[in-house]
């Protein structure tokens, strides 16, 4: 039994159940043998068992599954692209089951079907083809009524496996019996091409790109490759004795075909041009059905002849564990999300269901923390036999597999948000559930130190939990000047200035904000004075002192040797500048009193007596016969203890420091000194006396005309100080007409000049009049006056 299909078995042994000849079953393939023998026993020749489905095999213990009753001799198996149901094949019954994958119960059974070999399902899960092997027909079932809708379309003798496009557009049907493969337009539901392939077609695959289909022809030991857009067979590639099977892997890349009658299974690598067989892998027990996992890294052989499936690693093409099944399984589906494998049993009537890779139902707690630690339940199914658990990637800590539907584990540390965790058994990993990782939130335990100045600019070390990532820090309020997260546990910062207070202090994350239960106080500092300048100034106050330290910042009072300055300024919080009140000669401390203390200066500051300063006097100058009041102007005046003229003292009036009045008495022309003494010392300023302004008075010459007669002969002439309005004695004034001296007297104390000059008129007359002259002296400035000449 090791050439032909399971129909044709099926087919021949009931001939010969009936008495009629038939085909030898030496010259029948295992699987169609089985499949006959089961088609007899379900009339009742001989009782079906079954076998149970979980045991432990390679080390590997089944994952959960089910044992699914269908019609007699299941053959065909295929799943909804949604996953919600199974078509399975009855060959047998002629009818075709369907199973809620739900709940692996048969909710619906079709019939009107001849013998059915094989299902498949057009890509929008609407419609079912079911090939009958009985008939050389397909069947067309609509899933929404499961019911077959239209009439049967007619295909090539005896057809086993039918395929459809990923577009739906066409299915191709592999005809056992006639060597060919139909192609069907789905739109229409006709038969439209018939390709020729090699001899006793039995599986079929179209590529999941659609251009090509894979045809394993078990009389020849070749698979058949056509060309979807010539229907032309393009190359033919030599296998294992007897394929059936064949499933290619999502990517399309490589093709698996189970060789039923050498026990191997033809790895086919499509991207050469040919496709050639790149490998083949023994240890299969007459293989018949092969179907890939969605993910592309396992291949699930059934083994007829073993009632087992092989599944095989993609990585490296080595099979890595066997699960027992029912009796004689003959074709294998995946269901779309990976979970499971739905294995038809044609010898014992019923389709193992397999979890071929863990499901994650929930993570609890549904969240923890990014530093990772956090114990977690993983719950499920299939974990028994756990290799690997991670999230999101990420190992976990550690594990433990506690029982098939249970996982503990310890989280890793991880970024924060929302992962999925996955565990990995060997047949496969599963994904699900739902974990955040959350950023925690920090906690404060201590700040050292507790307190600081008011000036802020204190550094600080906060310690606590959960530092890492802080966006803000605030002590009392007030965010500080900087900070740093040293490491997850602690923090430094810099105070910033704060008004004195006791407060909390806040450290947020993006994972929260941590207030307290930790405070700490700002205090006024005691101020200190490290210097000033300058060191001395005048006892009449008005000096700008600055001084310099620190904790000046709130300061209430300045005082310089005992005297408060008349007014301060707080520049900074190191600097201040004051001006000196008056003071007497004294020297002493510099004190700055602020609400955190008062602090004394290691130097003393002097008040010194200013020595004076003259600038200016006003006027410059004065008559020398005469007193002038003077104003004297300058510095340091006050205190004044006299004013001299050339060593002399004259009266004065101190009005203020800058400011002095004296009266200058009479001098002798000329410049002199003017002295201010003061305590502090003497400055001068120069004076100058002038020549008093002076001024004659000419009496006229009086002369009788007719009868001619000096009326009179004295010529008089009066000097006056005009400075003084005072007579001038004792002055020489001469007398002249003309170019003639007529004489020079001296003044008497009336600064009358007389002048006899009677034997002159004649010359006074002729001249018109005569002139007075007084020359000047050191002291008195020169003058002239006119003497006129009445007649009468």
């Amino acid at each position: 039994m090791d050439t032909t299909d399971s129909w044709t078995s099926a087919q021949a042994l009931a001939s010969l159940a009936a008495g009629a000849g038939a085909t030898p079953m030496s010259q029948l393939g295992r699987e169609t043998q089985a499949a006959a023998v089961a088609a007899l026993l379900s009339r009742g020749a001989v009782p079906c068992g079954t076998l149970p489905l979980q045991g432990r095999l390679a080390g590997v213990m089944l994952l959960a599954n089910a044992l699914v009753p269908v019609g007699t001799g299941p053959i065909g198996v295929a799943i909804t692209p949604d996953g919600s149901f199974a078509y399975v094949a009855n060959n047998g019954a002629s009818t075709v089951s369907v199973i809620d994958t739900a709940t692996n119960l048969v909710t619906a059974t079709v019939t009107g079907l001849n013998g059915p070999i094989d299902v498949a399902i057009t890509p929008n899960g609407s419609f079912v083809y079911v090939t009958n092997g009985n008939s050389n027909t397909v069947s067309v079932i609509d899933t929404g009524t499961n019911t077959i809708t239209g009439p049967p379309i007619t295909v090539g003798a005896n057809p086993f496996e039918v395929d459809i496009t990923p577009n739906g557009a066409f299915a191709y049907v592999a005809n056992h019996g006639s060597g060919t493969v139909s192609v069907i337009d789905t739109s229409t539901n006709l038969s439209v091409a018939t390709i020729t392939v090699g001899s006793l077609p039995n599986g079929v695959a179209v590529s999941p790109d659609g251009l090509t289909v894979y045809v394993t022809n078990s009389g020849s030991g070749t698979v058949s490759v056509i060309d979807t857009g010539t229907n032309l067979v393009t190359a033919t590639v030599a296998v294992g004795s007897t394929p059936i099977g064949v499933a290619f892997t999502p990517d399309g890349n490589f093709a698996y075909v189970a060789n039923n009658g050498s026990s191997t299974v033809s790895v086919i690598d499509t991207t050469t041009g040919p496709p050639s067989v790149v490998t083949t892998i023994p240890g299969f027990g007459t293989p018949a059905g092969v179907a890939v996992s969605p993910d592309g890294t396992r291949v699930f052989v059934v083994n007829f002849g073993t009632n087992n499936v092989s599944v095989i690693d993609t990585g490296t093409n080595t099979i890595l564990t066997t699960l027992a099944v029912g009796t004689q399984p003959s074709r294998d589906a995946v269901t779309p999300d990976g979970n499971f494998l739905y294995v038809t049993n044609n010898g014992s009537n019923n389709v193992s269901v397999l979890q071929i890779r863990p499901i994650i139902t929930s993570i609890t707690p549904a969240s923890g923390s990014t530093l990772g630690g956090d114990p977690i339940t993983i719950t499920g199914s299939g974990f028994t036999g756990a290799t690997a658990v991670t999230l999101n990637s990420t190992p976990v800590a550690g594990f433990v597999v506690v029982d098939d539907n249970t996982i503990t584990a310890t989280t890793p540390a991880h970024a924060a948000g929302t992962v999925q965790a996955s565990v990995t058994v060997p047949l496969g990993t599963g994904t699900g559930g739902s974990f955040t990782f959350v950023v925690p939130a920090p906690t404060i335990t201590s700040i050292s130190p507790a307190s600081g100045t008011t000036s802020g600019g204190t550094l600080v070390v906060i310690t606590g939990t959960n530092f890492t990532g802080a966006t803000a820090v605030s002590i009392a309020g007030t965010p500080v000047t900087s900070f740093q997260v040293v490491d997850d546990t602690h923090i430094s910062a810099i105070t910033a200035p704060h008004a004195p207070a006791t407060g909390l202090v806040s450290v947020t994350t993006p994972g929260g904000t941590a207030t307290g239960p930790v405070t700490y106080t700002y205090v006024t500092p005691a101020p200190t004075i490290s210097g000033f300048t300058p060191a001395s100034g005048s006892t009449t106050g008005g000096t700008q002192v600055t001084i310099t330290g620190t904790g000046f910042t709130g300061a209430t009072a300045v005082s310089i040797a005992g005297a408060p300055a008349t007014s301060f300024q707080v520049l900074n919080d190191t600097t201040i500048v004051a001006i000196t009140a008056p003071h007497a000669p004294a020297s002493g401390p510099v004190t700055v009193t602020t609400p955190g203390g008062t602090a004394i200066s290691a130097t003393n500051y002097t008040y010194v007596t200013q020595a004076p300063t003259v600038t200016g006097i006003f006027p410059t100058s004065g008559p020398a016969g005469a007193s002038t009041q003077v104003a004297i102007s300058g510095t340091g005046l006050t205190g004044a203890t006299s004013v001299t003229v050339n060593g002399t003292p004259v009266p004065f009036t101190v009005v203020s420091d800058n400011e002095i009045i004296a009266t200058l008495p009479p001098h002798a022309s000329g410049t002199v000194t003017v002295t201010v003494n003061t305590p502090g010392g003497s400055a001068s300023i120069p004076f100058t006396y002038t020549r008093d302004r002076t001024q004659l008075t000419a009496t006229p010459a009086v002369v009788q005309v007719f009868p001619p007669h000096p009326y009179a002969g004295i010529l008089t002439a009066t000097l006056t100080d005009l400075d003084t309005g005072q007579p001038l004695a004792g002055q020489p004034v001469t007398f002249t007409t003309g170019s003639i001296t007529l004489c020079t007297a001296l003044t008497n104390a009336q600064g009358v000049a007389v002048c006899p000059a009677i034997l002159a008129l004649p010359l006074i007359i002729l001249n018109g009049g005569y002139t007075a002259t007084y020359a000047g002296s050191s002291n008195y400035q020169p003058t002239t006056a006119h003497g006129a000449v009445i007649t009468i």
